[in-house]
């Protein structure tokens, strides 16, 4: 069995749609849900969902929504190695107000992870790291993302990483989010980020810059589906065209299942087909929900 660690961010998702017009009414009646999340927290439960043994590294506070989020790690099969922080829980409200999207972020305890938090057994006893593009941008965090990363090349290990959103990357500045991630890391972004990161207009031109320096990868497309690669050898898929329902870890499963298919099988079409279905249902789940 694939042994994979995953350290980053473990938050709350709190989904709010609200289709009408903006108003000063101090209270009004919506679509409200929460399920646990986190870029990090989502890539690991997916991966364990399609097979692999997954540790998962990370923070969250001493209060019900930190309890919440470890057992959802317990009951999607990861093991957590948490530290359980004085600060609170991370907590994401994703808000939809007709066809535009927005985000509330709270990071909270997820920057008190620290070095002593990576383990050297836990990377010695693994085949692959992942680490969620948030933590590589935090200087909390990163410290225990240099150090993890150290010892994934120490050992040997492979090392993933999917891209944070294209405001934060062009805030931290490209240049010095690439310095910070080794050649040969597998890369997931979505089209706005693939944008940014090699300067490339088309998907496919994109996909081939990012290729010079990841050994695998995909690009994520939305509704025009996505393409992955592994050096030369490229994979389109299509994808279910889903209105009305958030994309928020939409792109976490779909790395977690190729991840893990690909570190299982040499076929990149199987793992990329497993890991649109693991997007697709998410994306699906969560409309059922706020239907």
């Amino acid at each position: 069995m694939t042994r994979l660690v995953v350290l980053g961010d473990l938050n709350l998702d709190v989904f709010v749609r609200d289709d009408r017009a903006r108003g000063d009414k101090p209270e009004i009646r919506s679509a409200v849900h929460a399920r646990p999340g986190g870029s990090a927290g989502t890539f690991a439960r997916s991966a364990a969902a399609h097979g692999a043994a997954v540790t998962f590294i990370g923070a969250v506070g001493k209060d019900d929504i930190g309890d919440l989020l470890e057992r959802s790690l317990v009951n999607a099969h990861v093991i957590p190695h948490l530290v359980r922080s004085p600060l609170p829980s991370g907590v994401i409200v994703a808000l939809q107000r007709g066809g535009e999207h927005s985000m509330i972020c709270s990071r909270g305890a997820n920057d008190a992870l620290s070095c002593d938090s990576v383990s050297l057994d836990l990377l010695a006893d693994s085949d692959h790291l992942h680490v969620s593009g948030y933590a590589l941008l935090s200087a909390a965090q990163w410290p225990a993302v240099e150090r993890a990363l150290g010892l994934a090349r120490q050992y040997g290990l492979t090392v993933s990483v999917d891209p944070p959103p294209e405001n934060l990357i062009k805030s931290f500045g490209v240049g010095s989010f690439l310095e910070r991630i080794p050649r040969g890391t597998w890369l997931f972004p979505n089209e706005s980020e693939g944008r940014i990161l090699t300067d490339e207009g088309t998907p496919e031109a994109i996909v081939d810059r990012l290729a010079q320096r990841a050994d695998v990868g995909a690009l994520t497309l939305g509704a025009a589906g996505s393409i992955a690669w592994r050096g030369g050898e490229r994979d389109a898929q299509g994808a279910v065209s889903i209105e009305a329902a958030t994309t928020v870890g939409a792109g976490d499963m779909f790395a977690g299942a190729l991840v893990a298919g690909l570190l299982d099988s040499a076929d990149l079409s199987m793992a990329h087909r497993k890991a649109v279905a693991a997007a697709c249902g998410h994306l699906l789940a969560g409309l059922a929900v706020r239907s």
